[in-house]
């Protein structure tokens, strides 16, 4: 084999190699001339011309010739193997009938042919020219490299899934690639001079490969800047730590009932025809989260799928079927360059407030992802109007979308029955989970007596007396769990058997169990603890940190010069009992059911939601009024202060103090404001108002009647309280940086914020190498102590380990892509993306520029049914005059 033969070799395999998971290269080499070209070009317009969609194909005519000489010359001068002849011929066939599908495509095909064929050179001229000499077979090589890499472009573009509808998206970025080789072409005529050296030929193919690779690393890094500002921008919610936390939580050996099931079976099998949708459906406490988060690692391991997944809860009070459409999306798009194109390329614009918008794009990167598995769980933990919403339109994907299969996990609630319309695979989960329960049973056993060292003739007893609990537990893992982790630590042995031989007959009777014991405790502080924690747990817009609750225990709103200074942990599993878990440092029910239970009015000694709410909304005011959020303190001062912990409680209290008014107000249906929260109230309007404070005459915030019922005695009081609500409402968009305060803090009626802004600047003062800091640091605000500048991110509030963690993450809020008129606010605002930036051009810029400018559209259409009151209207007052 000649050094020419092995270079097309080389060129051959580097091809094949870079085809790698695409099929169709076994039906390029079968093309092995251009007779078959032209036949199935003539096939093709026939096809066009019955559809009456003919195109223009004699464009190409100018190419084919040259292929045709190129591949003549390469036959006499390198004696090339079939298959190399086959690379020239076989792309062209395949091209043409996938860009068939829609006229823009294969329009765009045709001219990318057109121009090619008008560079390429004459290659009977050209094999004349150098007949004597090595440069002919480095210049054969050199195209062959150049053709083969167009088409290797080419081929990856036509043969996308869902061409048709992806093709805007995707065809300006690889016609640009495309660019690249056809000026490299262009280029090659210098180099058809006889005096020029073959090193400057090789050199050629070089240059073309690190220009091609830097275009295409330059478009990587472009989507992948525009995808993380778009994904900070939207904010979605990530679900990994929970199905962390959720998988280890799995027992071993339980749940493989479901994976031998049938029907599970047929839902997974995509080949099948059947239904799309699968609902697991059980009791409360069955073990339907474990279970879902079961049936996420197992489609994470099978090859060429995609799985995306929500668990979600009561304690996300933000929580809609967008705001899970959002998150669905981004998980989807994180792990693949092509969808990430996809969604930087869409219309984003309305994708934050917009169902439609979202759903529409969602099912666009569904169908163009291949198989993909949505696991959902929870749904009877939202409200009932955004999962009615969210299942009707995974109805509808799993009807549009045929390689798509959906899970859903929850109660089997009579709204989210009629919503399926009896379209889902139905599994009850606690009719089939009793051998998982006592697997669970028998290893928590084994880890009990392992911790406790209990004697061997005890542990026959125990056995004995925990026979009947997987048949008590009745399905429901989560029964099981709570006995156990009231018997666990307990040390007389009459005492367990007592539990033990005389079971809750259910779940609320298991909790009724607990809060009886909470309220026979002979330390009323305890109690009192106890109550107000888990009413806190309740009532908290947000879940709220441990460090949080231990510092509002502390604060005594009859007391206020008593500072919360926390000394000492505070054990919430201990005080409450095995109803509250930690997760995360934020504290928790460990189910929803513990919620609907010590809140219901039914039960004996129930917990006032309403009542905890005013409690934790007084106790913020209350410490927002403390000397530690004095607006006037010296940086030293506010350094001392933190690192004894005053501020643990700011974030929550300055984010949520209002809300708390508003749900008390709300849950105990108040037509008046009690006098306690009044007078707190006016005390945080006399010792925290802002002198900064700039009134607008528009109020967006919303505000409770129960509130504007004070006006006349309290007119500072409800203007402070209207402001406010107005301020948050401000806030909530993610435009404001705490360090950019002249934005935004003239619209606050407090001075509190000024505490916030002062804390950002100080923690990033701090030595964070300093041991003794970081110990304290840890200490009272947690791990996460470094908050995102961006008033309105989820991680204003939960933060990160470091400095370097946040600085990374706020580079994702940046706007980049500015306008390049200067005059424009756009200018200096930017774009998240370049399609936004590069809308805006298109779009008019002298009017996106000067809003003021008169609007030259046309004007609407007046539908009928507004015309004819129109007219009558018209009519009388014609009459009257």
């Amino acid at each position: 084999m000649t050094t020419t033969q092995r270079a097309f070799e080389a060129a051959m395999l580097d091809f094949k190699d870079k085809l790698k998971g695409h099929t169709f290269y076994d039906q390029i080499i079968q093309t092995t001339s251009i007779e078959e070209v032209y036949q199935d070009i003539e096939k093709l317009q026939d096809k066009q011309a019955k559809s009456g969609r003919l195109r223009h194909l004699s464009k190409i005519e100018p190419f084919l010739a040259r292929l045709r000489e190129y591949s003549g010359v390469v036959e006499v001068f390198v004696q090339a193997k079939p298959d190399i002849l086959a690379l020239i011929w076989g792309p062209i066939k395949l091209l043409l009938q996938w860009a068939d599908v829609l006229k823009q495509s294969f329009d765009a095909l045709v001219n990318a042919l057109e121009e090619i064929g008008n560079i390429l050179p004459d290659f009977c001229e050209l094999a004349e020219m150098f007949a004597d000499n090595n440069r002919l077979q480095e210049l054969l090589v050199l195209y062959f490299r150049d053709i083969l890499q167009f088409y290797l472009i080419s081929t990856k573009f036509f043969s996308m899934r869902r061409l048709r509808v992806v093709f805007e998206m995707f065809w300006p970025s690889h016609r640009d690639r495309i660019q690249v080789v056809v000026k490299h072409m262009a280029s090659h005529r210098d180099l058809i001079r006889k005096e020029v050296r073959m090193e400057e030929i090789r050199r050629a193919d070089e240059l073309r490969n690190r220009e091609l690779q830097h275009f295409v690393q330059t478009e990587e890094n472009n989507i992948a800047q525009e995808y993380a500002s778009h994904r900070a921008h939207i904010s979605p919610k990530s679900y990994d730590a929970d199905l962390y936390r959720f998988s280890e939580a799995v027992c071993d050996g339980t749940g493989k009932w479901l994976f031998r099931d049938s029907s599970f079976k047929d839902w997974l099998a995509v080949g099948k025809k059947g239904r799309r949708l699968l609902w697991l459906r059980g009791i409360p406490g069955a073990g339907k989260t474990l279970l879902a988060s079961s049936v996420v690692k197992h489609t994470q391991q099978l090859h060429g799928t995609h799985t995306i997944f929500a668990f979600l809860t009561y304690l996300d009070s933000s929580i809609s079927a967008l705001s899970i459409i959002h998150s669905l999306i981004f998980q989807l798009t994180s792990t693949s360059l092509s969808l990430k194109t996809m969604l930087c390329q869409s219309d984003l614009q309305h994708l934050g407030s917009d169902f439609k918008v979202a759903s529409t794009l969602f099912q666009t990167i569904i169908q163009s992802a291949g198989v993909v598995h949505i696991i959902v769980d929870g749904l009877d933990e939202i409200e009932p109007a955004q999962r009615s919403r969210l299942i009707k339109e995974l109805l509808r994907l799993s009807d549009e979308c045929e390689e798509c299969r959906i899970m859903l996990a929850s109660r089997a609630e009579t709204d989210i029955s009629g919503d399926l319309e009896g379209k889902a695979i139905d599994i009850q989960v606690d009719k089939n989970n009793a051998g998982s329960i006592q697997v669970f049973i028998n290893q928590t056993m084994g880890e009990w007596f392992k911790e406790r060292d209990f004697t061997p003739d005890v542990r026959d007893q125990l056995q004995g007396w925990a026979a009947p609990l997987a048949f008590r537990a009745k399905g429901m893992f989560l029964y099981a769990k709570v006995i156990f982790r009231i018997v666990y630590y307990i040390n007389d042995i009459g005492d367990i058997q007592n539990q033990l031989e005389h079971l809750p007959t259910s779940l609320e009777d298991t909790y009724g169990r607990v809060l009886q014991h909470i309220d026979a405790s002979p330390d009323p502080q305890r109690r009192n603890h106890a109550r107000s924690i888990l009413g806190w747990v309740g009532c908290a817009p947000s879940p709220m940190t441990l460090k949080e609750i231990e510092q509002a225990l502390l604060v005594d709103p009859d007391c206020p010069s008593k500072l919360p200074r926390v000394q000492a942990r505070v054990n919430v599993v201990q005080i409450c009992g095995p109803i509250i878990d930690v997760v995360d440092d934020c504290v928790q029910f460990v189910h929803f059911t513990v919620r609907e239970y010590i809140f219901s009015t039914k039960i004996k000694n129930s917990i006032s939601l309403s009542e905890m709410a005013l409690d934790l909304a007084i106790r913020c005011v209350s410490y927002m009024c403390q000397d530690h959020h004095d607006p006037y303190l010296t940086e030293d001062e506010i350094d001392a202060n933190i690192l004894w912990g005053a501020y643990r409680l700011h974030q929550f209290s300055s984010s949520f103090w209002l809300d708390l008014v508003h749900e008390y107000l709300t849950l105990s249906g108040s037509g008046t404001m009690p006098d306690t929260l009044i007078y707190q109230l006016r005390i945080l309007l006399e010792t925290r108002s802002s002198d900064h404070y700039t009134e607008t005459d528009q109020r967006k915030g919303s505000i409770y009647p129960a509130i504007l019922g004070l006006e006349c005695q309290e007119a500072d009081l409800v203007e402070m309280l209207k402001g406010c609500a107005e301020f948050q409402t401000k806030l909530s968009k993610p435009d404001f940086r705490i360090n950019n305060p002249e934005q935004w803090f003239h619209a606050s009626p407090l001075s509190v914020p000024k505490i916030s802004i002062i804390l950002h600047e100080r923690l990033d003062g701090l030595d964070d190498k300093n041991l003794s800091i970081l110990k304290s640091l840890s200490y009272h605000y947690g791990p996460n102590c470094f908050k995102c500048g961006v008033l309105g991110c989820h991680y204003r509030r939960y933060g990160f380990e470091t400095k370097t963690g946040r600085h990374a993450h706020e580079k994702d809020h940046q706007k980049p892509w500015s306008c390049e008129y200067p005059d424009c606010r756009f200018a200096t605002q930017g774009f998240i993306s370049r399609k936004m930036r590069d809308d805006h051009l298109k779009s008019g810029h002298s009017r996106a520029s000067d809003p003021g400018l008169p609007d030259t559209h046309p004007p609407e259409k007046v539908e009928d049914e507004e015309l004819q009151p129109l007219i009558f209207d018209l009519i009388e007052t014609e009459r009257s005059l």
